[in-house]
């Protein structure tokens, strides 16, 4: 069976009867997914690394919003009717007119008369979906442009995350793994107070999201979305006078600014601001956690020489070794020590 429906955040979608039902549980600080046979496995919990190379910068599936509570999906419309209520919930607000769904689709809509949808088979890099509903969405989000993990360029950045922390003291580039950001955080909240439900636009920007991803790498066959490093350089006056800035400037397509644009343009009720992209920061003070220190022009020299022995070379400037993908991320823990990272937990991911 196939459900089909105009709402543009909503994808045509495969439901299939599912005897058994998902639970998400933690066992050893692992996700597990039991009892729903081969599609529910494709939830790809093995296929995100939980922590990182580094013990600070940790990111992971959300295994800890498994506390608030557990996801059994042993009740009915759980995953699917997350879905379906978070669909027509956000139809009902999107649209002034009724009268834009058609005849044929409000049929589609309708559940099934036992009312049980109990799997709904979504796209791979949106099968964490049903958990961010089933839990009450994300508070505050932000999407990534990052070296895939393991790769040449990631390791490399790691490292000198590692030898510039013991040498000069960390910098607000610690509390962060490496990535380009592709918006500044979306504080959900700010929808609740407009009336608008934080799993609607979750789901919206997620499934926009999604649908441009796919258009971009189609259109762009033989590595065409591939960042490509220039060169590590030293800014000035960031973020005040006077201070200083270490970042690995890219070569970035214009299509990943189009993508954020299109978001934004598309869920007009979140507050999304595009960022610049364009670059890695590897070494800054004083942007959100106010500190004495500063890099000064002595201190940016070293650190850029620093950067440079581990960046330059062939591996991490040959984009053909070096894949990137797009991140989804709930902000789960802020930290407010350079020492102690931030926790970003995953909502959704595009591997471009």
């Amino acid at each position: 069976m196939t459900l089909s429906t105009n709402l543009p955040f909503l994808a045509p979608v495969e439901l299939r009867p599912c005897p058994e039902h998902i639970t998400a549980a933690v066992s050893g600080g692992e996700s597990a997914v039991v009892g729903a046979g081969a599609d529910a496995a494709e939830l790809q919990v093995s296929a995100v690394a939980a922590v990182s190379t580094r013990t600070s910068n940790t990111f992971s599936l959300p295994a800890a919003q498994i506390s608030k509570p557990p996801l059994v999906h042993s009740q009915q419309q759980v995953t699917a009717g997350s879905l379906w209520k978070t669909a027509t919930t956000a139809a009902e607000r999107v649209t002034d007119n009724s009268t834009d769904t058609t005849e044929d689709a409000e049929q589609a809509l309708e559940p099934p008369a036992n009312h049980v949808w109990e799997r709904v088979v979504l796209p791979a890099p949106l099968r964490m979906l049903p958990f961010w509903l089933a839990v009450g969405g994300a508070s505050k989000c932000i999407v990534y442009l990052e070296p895939r993990r393991n790769s040449p360029l990631y390791t490399a950045i790691e490292k000198f995350f590692r030898a510039s922390g013991k040498q000069y003291g960390e910098t607000e580039a610690h509390q962060y793994h490496p990535h380009s950001s592709m918006t500044g955080f979306i504080d959900m909240r700010e929808c609740v107070a407009r009336g608008v439900s934080i799993g609607s636009v979750m789901s919206r920007i997620a499934w926009h999201m999604h649908e441009l991803v796919v258009a971009a790498t189609g259109s762009a066959p033989g590595g065409g979305l591939v960042p490509r490093v220039r060169r590590v350089a030293t800014v000035g006056d960031y973020p005040q006078a006077g201070t200083h800035k270490i970042e690995l400037q890219l070569e970035t397509p214009a299509v990943f600014r189009h993508i954020v644009d299109e978001v934004v343009r598309a869920v007009p009720e979140a507050p999304i601001r595009a960022k610049r992209m364009g670059h890695i920061s590897l070494a800054y003070y004083n942007k959100h956690v106010p500190t004495q220190a500063v890099i000064s022009a002595e201190q940016a020299q070293q650190l850029e020489a620093l950067a440079r022995s581990f960046l330059y070379t062939p591996d991490v400037f040959d984009a053909d070794r070096n894949r990137w993908d797009i991140a989804f991320y709930e902000l789960t823990f802020r930290s407010s020590t350079l020492s102690v990272p931030h926790r970003l937990s995953q909502i959704a991911r595009w591997e471009l």
